[in-house]
């Protein structure tokens, strides 16, 4: 793809990357910073050149495969089969480089925080956007081109090994590119643009031309079109043009802020707007029974799907958080005596049990503060001896005040996230994480896997609320259980 806005041909020179040595100070980290965005820039531009190009091909492909097997009388010539599978692999392989570039920006899109500058924050939605319009246009038009051939579609879903390749290509890659959580992922993306046209073009016709190619593709994106946002698009494309051309002139101190669709009076402790409230609140019949349920070192895992931050979580939960204890409890285990639990002491004597990661860090908040939710599954390490509990209670409220981890890397733990919060209390445990580029990250739902209802799992689910209603307690309804499993994808396992 030419590196081409609106017909207005990119001649700014790329940032070069900067000297790495052992000491950085904060403007040469800024350096780093910007020289790893414009990487990834330019590594998503490759992916979508080679995709335009695979592209390119498939028409072709499909009629001359239609040629050769009415040649052989409905069979698949062997030398099809063989260019079939290449073609695969070539797809497959960028299908499953795109798809952590789609991923590891498009939280920026919901932050709230004042760390994140105008400029960083837009580049950073531009590359996780023309990443995943890449993913949602390949597939559309794969989709396109082999809806009536039965007999190709057959051979995409075959699994490859020798190029790497597992089945299933061509219908995961329909699958994920119609599912609604993404899809609404990108219509808060296009209302942003809509929102900020002046501040985005500004900001586009001063990056370098890797950035600019990734507009242009959003741009110009069939997926992009369909979903809306064509006025805006024109509007930022023109200015764009405009200023590059230099025909009109915008100091940056005429550019206004970035403007969001979140509402930050809805409570920096979570950032992000909510059209409702959650079933469970206020709810005092399920608040006592709840809270009477829960012991020290309970992991709790939430679902808020009337709330933005439910779009950017894969799986069913989006929440995790750790049941410390009252006072009593952590008497009565002998827990009130080691150091990090000690610190806080005069919290939990006034009810605040639950320590948790929230956008404003890893604070503690009382259970009816907590119950603003619509699902909660009570997990329990059913395997830790007292003096293991002891540890990781300590281990977890040793975390208290760190900042939140917007990268969500289980890696470091001078940031925490919620579910880190948990993988770092559960030494013990081990837990499933996945690589995301450079980082580790492990999702709620990655910890609701581990009370699968095996006898050797480390969790054991104890209680389950579902859409406002308790549906499981421990020896009692089954039914609840199963289809906590079945949300969280493993029911099939244990039928």
């Amino acid at each position: 793809m030419k590196r081409v806005v609106m017909g207005v041909s990119c001649a700014l020179l790329i940032i070069t990357a900067p000297v790495f040595g052992v000491d950085h100070t904060q403007s040469d980290l800024s350096h780093i910073v910007d020289s790893a965005r414009h990487n990834d820039a330019v590594v998503v531009e490759n992916l979508i050149q080679r995709s335009l190009i695979l592209r390119e091909k498939i028409p072709t492909f499909v009629e001359a495969a239609d040629k050769a097997t009415k040649e052989h009388n409905g069979a698949i010539p062997s030398a099809l089969s063989v260019s079939i599978a290449s073609s695969i692999g070539e797809a497959d392989a960028i299908r499953t480089t795109l798809f952590p570039y789609a991923l590891r920006y498009r939280n920026t899109l919901y932050r709230t925080d004042e760390s994140l500058d105008d400029r960083d924050r837009i580049e950073s939605i531009l590359i996780s956007m023309a990443a995943a319009l890449t993913l949602y246009d390949n597939a559309h038009f794969m989709e396109e081109q082999f809806a009536s051939k039965s007999a190709l579609r057959e051979k995409l879903n075959e699994a490859y090994p020798e190029y790497g390749v597992e089945g299933n290509f061509y219908k995961d890659s329909l699958m994920r590119a119609s599912t609604l959580t993404y899809r609404s992922s990108m219509l808060d993306a296009i209302r942003f643009f809509e929102g900020n046209r002046q501040s985005i073009a500004y900001h586009i016709a001063k990056a370098d031309p890797a950035i600019q190619s990734l507009y242009a593709y959003i741009d110009h994106s069939a997926m992009r079109a369909k979903l809306g946002g064509d006025n805006a698009f024109t509007q930022i494309s023109d200015q764009v043009g405009a200023l590059l051309s230099r025909t009109i002139e915008l100091p940056f101190s005429t550019v206004e802020k970035l403007k969001f669709n979140l509402s930050k009076g809805v409570g920096n402790t979570m950032g992000m707007v909510r059209w409702r409230s959650g079933k469970l609140r206020n709810d005092r019949v399920f608040l006592s029974e709840f809270s009477e349920h829960l012991k020290p070192g309970d992991i709790l895992l939430e679902k808020t799907p009337f709330a933005l931050t439910d779009k950017t979580i894969p799986g069913h939960f989006g929440h995790a958080a750790i049941y410390i204890g009252t006072y009593d409890q952590l008497r009565e285990m002998g827990a009130l005596d080691t150091p990090f639990v000690r610190k806080h002491l005069d919290q939990i004597r006034e009810g605040k049990v639950i320590l948790e990661a929230l956008r404003e860090g890893v604070v503690l908040n009382r259970v009816e503060d907590f119950m603003n939710i619509d699902d909660v599954a009570v997990l329990r390490p059913n395997r830790l001896q007292s003096d293991a509990m002891r540890t990781s209670l300590d281990l977890a409220m040793s975390h208290f005040g760190k900042k939140y981890d917007f990268d969500f890397n289980v890696n470091t733990t001078e940031t925490i996230v919620c579910s880190e919060l948990v993988y770092a209390a559960y030494p013990q445990i081990d837990f499933m994480t996945k690589k995301v580029l450079s980082s580790f990250t492990i999702s709620p739902d990655d910890i609701a896997k581990l009370a699968s209802g095996d006898t050797a799992a480390p969790l054991e689910l104890t209680f389950f609320a579902h859409d406002g209603k308790k549906v499981y307690v421990k020896g009692e309804k089954e039914e609840g259980a199963k289809l906590y499993r079945t949300l969280v994808g493993i029911e099939e396992k244990y039928r």
